[in-house]
């Protein structure tokens, strides 16, 4: 029978207090434009050496960059503690918790200078940002879709395009706090990193006094009232789907998902400047408001794609979604990977990185009501967060092949135009185009597992 809950309950109010949290968990995928901020700010400068602009001295590009990374497996893991005391304590109470932890981590990177060790900003940025954004992210997205049993596909777009449009309205929030052309320096990044912090607490706080648990039976609804509800018979527990091989394929290939994060991510800029900006342009396009518009551009594709794909799988159903999705990734890889660096027009850019971004949004929504529809609804939270340790899995693999294997003391790369990086994009492009094959086989072969 139908659960009571939905009578004496708006779901719409929870969606609410669900998207202002999204919206500010997402935020962190600002994180690319504090680079050269985070560089400076630790004591390096911008010089010319040999008739290039470096920004010299202060904490390694590639170490900084890997925080972006080292977050996202904080994130992945943080999720196997947030559901269950999600489930022991209630939603409210851990989104509260974790939205005070997720606001104070942010204030506490404005302690980073001069002398600052990479521990510390590891340490904020990292794994206490990335953690309570795992919390945050996870337990209010499955949360949202038990409560729309029917229309899981619409509410995972929903939520997860706000954890994206956080990105896009807080890299527009943090360059005009940044003021000027909007780049993030050494003399305005705590300026910028105060009102992010208080800004996202703010927004996280607020949303999580909408949130109620969802029940863990909540029925499809029926226009017919003397129809009895339909029963889920396809409910598996977590021992049960790890014992399954649909569970592992799933992992793989949001592994591969995942990974495309890393190009979109912190090293989006980096990647842009690569293969479009003359050698001695490259190291501080990064810095620039052309550059936190390529952001957040990238930015607002990741978010439509989120949306209109969720949409989309409720119709289409969800691998017809994977395979446009991960062909069109794989499309764009082979462009990259056929052009040199440095030749590429801004147009043909913005394009393959629209392209990649739109996607790994459509994936990132629906692999959650993927799970659901293999494995049950009743158990999506926890069966959910298991598959989703590929998101930790695949930011650590592409932190480790962007920096040549080495996050601490990246090696440098020097390209074909003799443009000189620390990170390794030929490579991580190679990898990623192996695994996209691989995952559209598995899709092109995957079924339903049958409980026994």
């Amino acid at each position: 029978m139908e659960n009571s809950s939905k009578g004496t309950t708006n779901r719409w109010l929870i969606i609410f207090g669900t998207i202002l949290i999204q919206v500010s968990a997402g935020s962190f995928y600002a994180w690319s434009i504090f680079n050269n901020g985070f560089m400076m700010k630790s004591g390096g400068v911008v010089q010319v050496v040999d008739g290039v602009k470096k920004i010299v001295g202060g904490l390694p590009a590639g170490s900084v960059s890997f925080t972006f990374t080292l977050g996202m497996l904080c994130l992945s893991l943080a999720t196997l503690a947030g559901i269950p005391l999600a489930k022991k304590y209630g939603i409210k109470v851990v989104s509260l918790c974790a939205s005070v932890i997720y606001g104070l981590s942010i204030l506490g990177l404005m302690t980073i200078g001069k002398g600052s060790s990479i521990w510390m900003l590891w340490l904020f940025g990292g794994v206490l940002l990335g953690a309570m954004n795992g919390v945050l992210y996870l337990t209010t997205l499955t949360n949202a879709i038990k409560w729309f049993p029917e229309k899981k596909g619409l509410i995972s777009g929903i939520s997860v395009a706000s954890y994206g449009l956080g990105s896009f309205i807080f890299k527009y929030i943090d360059m005009a706090i940044a003021g000027g052309n909007g780049a993030i320096t050494a003399d305005n990044i705590g300026r910028v990193l105060l009102w992010w912090g208080i800004l996202a607490l703010i927004l996280a706080v607020v949303g999580s006094f909408f949130l109620k648990d969802a029940p863990d039976n909540m029925a499809i609804p029926s226009n017919d009232a003397n129809k009895p509800a339909e029963v889920d018979k396809t409910n598996f527990t977590t021992s049960e789907m790890l014992h399954t091989s649909q569970a592992y394929m799933m992992f793989f290939c949001l592994t591969t998902a995942v990974m495309f994060m890393g190009l979109l991510g912190a090293a989006v800029t980096n990647m842009a400047a690569a293969w479009t900006q003359a050698p001695n342009e490259v190291a501080v396009w990064g810095g620039t408001s052309a550059a936190a518009t390529f952001v957040a551009i990238v930015a607002l594709a990741n978010t439509i794609g989120r949306f209109f794909m969720g949409w989309l799988s409720d119709i289409t159903g969800r691998k017809t979604v994977f395979f446009i999705t991960y062909i069109i990734q794989l499309l764009s890889l082979i462009a990259l990977l056929m052009t040199k660096p440095g030749s590429m027009s801004m147009a043909m850019m913005y394009i393959v990185v629209i392209a990649m971004a739109f996607c790994f949004g459509g994936n990132i929504t629906v692999f959650p009501t993927y799970v659901s529809d293999y494995f049950g609804l009743k158990n999506t939270s926890r069966n959910y967060s298991m598959i989703y340790q590929g998101f930790g899995i695949g930011a650590i693999i592409i932190g480790f092949l962007m920096a040549s294997g080495n996050p601490l003391d990246p090696k440098k790369v020097t390209l074909s135009n003799g443009a000189v990086l620390t990170q390794n994009f030929t490579l991580t492009y190679w990898v990623l185009l192996i695994m996209v094959v691989i995952s559209l086989a598995i899709f092109a072969f995957i079924k339903k597992p049958i409980k026994k």
